[in-house]
């Protein structure tokens, strides 16, 4: 084995090692505490080993080897690019192309050593399980990779996906379980388990989804993906919506109405994992803590029932459990995220300043004339009050399904932030909350928006016990009552200023003092409560 630093380009480019125990040895050397730096060590070194001339048996047990390591960069990796505000950042997005490029790496090896299975090498034939589900899982972490950045993987992962589960199954090899160290929880699995737990993630809607609640999913996943059945026939029929899978195509689990009927389709059950599902809540309900129930150490209440609710709505109702239907309704639309942009835009265009305080052209007329002459705006154009147009797909009465654009902006948009919307019919503004984010193959960006009732107002605030040293005013948005809809007044404000009970001077036109009632939204930007003004 070559004794060149591990880090040197030359040996980077250069296999350092011809079999499993020389790689066990090399890997003793490899630089985990620099995880950028040991990912283009290990990607290099995978890329050496998809080139070389190795024996199939020999190329697996180099890969058993290296598995660990590969596992805990790319987790690590994952931290930089996570549940980050879309369009990544260049340097977010080149952590997270190194994580892809590392993942297609390994599955094109393990791809070489199915090859050699294909093609009758003998040595290789009793692995042939253990390989193609290793393909499998390699697939499922790439797509996971891509959900963690909220893009739609690609078509060409998706089949193929459905070519080795349908290999597995022509071989008779789908159940055999085997050994599986990549998983969180249990040593063995299966191609089956593996292939479910593909299917699983994508029927969550990981687009709508935190890094946090993603790695639950992950997590569960794993836990129940033994309750899924997939077989060739259609299922009784069932409260539950009728869903499949086409082996032949390149998308997940769609409604089974929805596809043409043949060979290639699988029915997927859910109805062990509904009841798991349901009980598993009841119990929740009950008083068990998630620990008690398996779900982890780390889950909390009330978090973890309302994940688990939204996860059972749309593994089992295949997210059926909105109450209203959404129309096609194309329109171009002004937009803008983020309290100071919704603020300023609200407003008019008026740059923010302190209820009371002059513009320094206002102060000129009173020095030359004893009055103001007019009203002057002192317009902010910083960039975080950039208005952009963007595209309304279809929409329902509490909201935008999706609202896209060609993803050219130098605003970063995140989960549960502020967004502020003004039709093209209307001059008024209403605000909502991003639900969801998805950047397309096309990469085209799309979002679906919950909106907020009301007309917003915008207006200042600080709190009415304040200090001389704390007494300046924060942006914020007041949104009246609706009786039409039951909805109480409103306030966004800045995030972390909800107290329940609290009071807050609000300026507007005049200076009043509303109470703070309940959080309704603690959003990535904001805290929206109802409120009283006094």
């Amino acid at each position: 084995m070559s004794t060149q630093p591990l880090t040197s380009p030359e040996s980077q480019r250069t296999l350092q090692f011809t079999d499993g125990a020389d790689c066990k040895r090399w890997i003793e050397k490899l630089p985990l505490a620099n995880i950028q730096q040991a990912q283009r060590v290990l990607t290099a070194q995978c890329a050496a080993l998809n080139a070389a001339e190795i024996p199939a048996l020999e190329r697996l047990k180099i890969l058993e080897a290296l598995k660990e390591s590969v596992a805990f960069v790319q987790s690590e990796s994952a931290n930089g690019y996570a549940g980050k505000a879309l369009p990544l950042e260049a340097g977010e997005s080149a952590v997270w192309a190194g994580v892809i490029e590392l993942w297609e790496e390994i599955n094109h090896n393990y791809q070489q050593c199915l090859k050699a299975y294909r093609e009758g090498d003998l040595a290789i034939a009793p692995h042939a399980p253990l390989i193609t589900m290793r393909c499998l899982r390699a697939l499922g972490c790439e797509m996971l990779d891509y959900y963690r950045v909220y893009r739609r993987p690609p078509g060409v992962l998706w089949r193929a996906l459905h070519d080795l589960y349908s290999f597995a199954e022509q071989h008779g090899f789908t159940r055999i379980r085997v050994q599986d160290s990549f998983a969180q929880r249990d040593p063995d699995s299966s191609c089956a388990e593996t292939y479910a737990q593909a299917l699983l993630a994508h029927l969550a809607n990981p687009y709508a989804l935190s890094t946090r609640q993603l790695a639950f999913m992950q997590r569960w996943v794993e836990k129940w993906a033994t309750l899924v059945g997939l077989v060739a026939q259609p299922l009784p029929a069932s409260a539950m919506p009728a869903l499949a899978v086409d082996l032949g195509g390149s998308a997940g689990i769609e409604f089974a109405g929805d596809l043409e009927p043949g060979p290639n389709l699988r029915y997927v059950d859910l109805e062990q994992l509904s009841k798991t599902l349901r009980q598993t809540i009841t119990l929740l309900k009950q008083g068990q803590t998630p620990a008690q129930l398996g779900l982890g150490e780390h889950a909390r209440q009330p978090g973890c029932e309302n994940l688990l609710m939204l996860l059972y709505v749309q593994w089992c109702r295949a997210g059926t459990g909105r109450g209203e239907e959404r129309q096609q309704a194309e329109e171009r639309v002004g937009v803008c995220f983020g309290i100071s942009a919704a603020h300023f835009h609200v407003s008019g265009g008026r740059g923010f300043r302190q209820p009371g305080e002059l513009t320094s052209s206002e102060k000129r007329d009173l020095d030359t004339y004893g009055y103001i002459m007019r009203t002057h705006h002192e317009v902010d154009g910083k960039d975080e009050n950039r208005f952009e147009t963007w595209q309304i797909i279809n929409q329902s009465a509490s909201g935008f399904m999706c609202i896209l654009r060609e993803p050219d902006s130098r605003v970063r948009i995140g989960h549960n932030q502020l967004i502020a919307v003004r039709r093209t019919d209307s001059k008024q503004f209403q605000l909502g909350m991003v639900q969801w984010l998805r950047l397309e193959e096309d990469r085209e960006l799309c979002c679906g928006v919950r909106v907020f009732p009301g007309t917003p107002q915008a207006v200042a605030v600080r709190p009415s016990n304040f200090s001389p040293a704390d007494s300046r005013y924060e942006r914020a948005l007041y949104l009246p009552e609706v009786p039409a809809a039951a909805a109480p007044a409103t306030l966004i404000l800045p995030p972390g200023w909800f107290q329940n009970g609290a009071f807050v001077e609000v300026f507007s036109d005049r200076k009043q003092v509303a109470k703070l009632l309940n959080l309704l939204e603690m959003g990535g930007d904001f805290d929206r409560c109802t409120a009283t003004l006094i």
